[in-house]
């Protein structure tokens, strides 16, 4: 069992990372929204593993790592489910095929989504 104080500190690690995240979500969107590939792994093993790393904006990078410490925090929690946003991100990043819009119209697209 977590003690209440234990459970009040991971709440506002919960909190602040989904903040954190949900901002670097949008530095990462408008990233690649303007022409920055690599948010949504559409070019994945085109290139050497070495150069898709070395090409991966920092943006993205950023918000991978956050990522994983929200998913890390929530799992402490009980949270079976991902942040939302977290979620889009997933469901974008797993379509696939050739009529897909490439990777700045999907920020785009994603940027007007968190909008409305």
């Amino acid at each position: 069992m977590v003690s209440a104080r234990r459970e009040e500190a991971l709440e506002k690690d919960r909190q602040s990372l989904e903040t954190a995240y949900f901002d670097a979500l949008l530095v990462a969107l408008r990233d690649c929204a303007d022409g920055r590939w690599g948010l949504f792994g559409q070019n994945k093993g085109t290139l050497p593993a070495y150069l898709e790393d070395r090409y991966l904006p920092e943006s993205a990078r950023r918000l991978d790592a956050i990522g994983d410490e929200l998913v890390a925090v929530r799992e402490k929690m009980g949270f079976a489910d991902l942040f939302a946003p977290m979620q889009r991100l997933v469901e974008l990043r797993a379509e696939q095929g050739s009529n897909r819009p490439g990777e700045p119209r999907l920020a785009q697209m994603f940027l007007n989504e968190l909008k409305a």
